[in-house]
């Protein structure tokens, strides 16, 4: 992803925002070559009746910020091992202009190759380049996260290295209010990230997770550690407001609603339509959507029988809490219902 007009990437790279969240085929099953249980033998004793699920009580903020926060991090580590940026390093590593300049110890052909390569209209956005600890030059923009580095050989030899970045704070700043929406403090060992669209001056104390105070306010911290450019710890803090009546929801009803709120965000960047479909439902992971009791698309060819706009459904022998909004597309209104397994 650029800042430069916050260019969103690939459907490739951003399925790491909910991947991981669907339930796998067969999950539940017993393992290949073992018996299963011979069944129980029939009783004449009345099945218990089915208690209401508890509220999550003390846990919901735990829950809220661990699901934002999740995603939070998800984002991140996108931006350091994705298609994208593998392909990038590939085009520094191979990169004829950068490679000679090295060798013949030419620097002002090696600016002229590290400009070219930083505004080739792929997704890096800063590049430096190094002999052992001699910085040879460094071209990008100032506030940069997740490097990654690399190194330069011609004819079997090593002649340099580097480091570069897909992302800058800003552009990760964007992306998590897009997606997510919680209020965000970015921080290096030199202090606060001066950036617009962080709380600023954020709170003096942050915890990894739990409660933490704001302008009169209480929201439960999700922090997590990046790396800076070109190296130290970024420390990535999410404050995730509490909504009124919070604990009263079961555990897995705040997740879904995290996520759901979440896969709605996601489609905003979509213009929905039968050949959009498919793209969004490779991040979203789960999900179906309808036009009235038409299924348009889905996660797998045989959608639930009854699918509600919220609750708890069973499909295919796994239990999902699900979450529903309603979206533009092509031809009107559809329905898109996420399914979060328990």
């Amino acid at each position: 992803m650029r800042a430069r007009g916050v260019t969103i990437k690939s459907s490739t790279a951003l399925a790491a925002l909910i991947l991981g969240l669907a339930a796998l085929p067969g999950a539940g099953a017993a393992a290949a070559g073992t018996p299963a249980p011979a069944p129980a033998a029939p009783t004449a004793s009345k099945p218990a009746p089915e208690l209401p699920p508890a509220p999550c009580g003390a846990h919901a903020p735990e829950i809220l910020a661990t699901t934002a926060g999740s995603v939070a991090e998800r984002i991140y580590a996108s931006e350091i091992s994705s298609a994208e940026v593998q392909s990038d390093q590939r085009q520094i590593e191979s990169y004829r202009p950068l490679l000679s300049a090295l060798e013949s110890n030419d620097r002002t052909a090696l600016k002229t190759a590290v400009h070219s390569l930083v505004y080739s209209h792929t997704h890096i956005v800063r590049l430096r380049i190094s002999q052992g600890s001699t910085l040879l030059y460094d071209e990008g923009g100032p506030y940069i996260l997740a490097p990654v580095t690399g190194t330069l050989r011609a004819h079997g030899k090593t002649i340099g290295h580097f480091v570069f970045s897909v992302q800058d704070d800003l552009g990760y700043v964007k992306l998590e209010t897009r997606f997510i929406g919680a209020p965000l403090v970015l921080r290096t060992e030199a202090g606060q990230v001066p950036i617009e669209g962080l709380l600023s001056p954020g709170p003096a104390s942050i915890p990894d997770h739990g409660p933490v105070s704001y302008r009169g306010a209480t929201f439960e911290a999700y922090s997590f550690n990046g790396l800076a450019y070109p190296s130290g710890r970024l420390r990535v803090s999410l404050l995730l407001p509490l909504p009124a009546g919070l604990a009263s929801k079961t555990c897995e009803q705040i997740k879904t609603a995290e996520l759901g709120l979440i896969a709605q965000r996601i489609s905003r960047r979509f213009s929905f339509s039968q050949s959009a479909y498919a793209g969004y439902i490779r991040l979203v992971q789960t999900v179906y959507i309808r036009s009235g009791s038409h299924m348009l698309a889905g996660s797998t060819h045989a959608a639930p029988s009854k699918l509600p706009d919220s609750g708890a459904v069973s499909f295919h022998g796994v239990d999902y809490e699900v979450a529903s909004f309603s979206a533009p597309s092509s031809s009107g209104q559809v329905r898109v219902s996420v399914l979060v397994p328990h």
